[in-house]
Formats: structure tokens, sequence, C-alpha cells
């Protein structure tokens, strides 16, 4: 008798199937308390506490209360208030804008040498352009 191509394929796929059967068998046998099944134990979980933030240390209204008014600030100020804005690049904010004139937005900002997205980012809630 002379097996096909499609009946070998048939073949292999059916011991494939009993194969996966009989191996997901011996998993799931048990012996008491050894086996790969959890029983009914209790399972200590240690779930981390989460605290609420104090009403007086929330630092978004602390910022939105007072923020640096990039087209009058002084260097100094904005290096002080800014995130990761340094003495150096503050001077290059307040020159831009004596030469170019006050900031509209946030892109003529980004045009700074050292002002980049994750900058503008980090303080676009500091930054006012009245």
């Amino acid at each position: 008798m002379k097996v096909t191509v499609n009946q070998r394929s048939v073949l292999l796929v059916v011991l494939a199937m009993i194969f996966v059967l009989a191996l997901l068998r011996g998993i799931m046998q048990t012996t008491g308390d050894e086996g790969l099944i959890a029983t009914n134990k209790e399972i200590p979980v240690n779930h981390p506490k989460i605290k609420r933030p104090d009403a007086k240390s929330n630092p978004v209204d602390a910022v939105s209360i007072k923020p640096v008014r990039i087209n009058s600030a002084s260097a100094a100020e904005i290096a002080e208030k800014l995130e990761g804005i340094g003495e150096a690049i503050a001077r290059r904010i307040v020159q831009r804008r004596q030469q170019q004139g006050p900031y509209q937005n946030f892109e003529q900002l980004k045009a700074v040498s050292g002002v980049g997205i994750a900058k503008i980012e980090a303080n676009k809630r500091k930054i006012s352009f009245d």
C-alpha cells in the first residue's frame, strides 16, 4: 500500500496532538501537595502600600502659582526655576530674546541651543509667555 504526502501530514498532526495531550495529562496529574497545580493553601501576597501625597506638598500647585515669565525673567531666575536649564542656557535664552524679540511659543524657545523637546516637556507648566 502506498502512502501519499497528505496521509503522512495527517498522520504527523495526529501523532503531535497525541504527544501534546499526553504531555498535558502528565503535567496535570498531581500526587498530594507535591504537584504543580496549586492547592487550596493560602499564598501570601506582598503588595506595596500606596501612600497619598499630602495636600500641602503638591508640587503641581506650587508650580502653577508662579510660572517663569520667559520674556521678562533674568537668566539667574530662569536657571533657578526651570529643570535642566543652567546658567549658560539661561543666558542664551535671554540673549536670543534681546536680539529677536519676545518668545511667542515653545517652538521659538526650542530654537535656542541646549533647549530641546525633553527640557520643554519637563518645564511646560512652569513657563509663561506673558
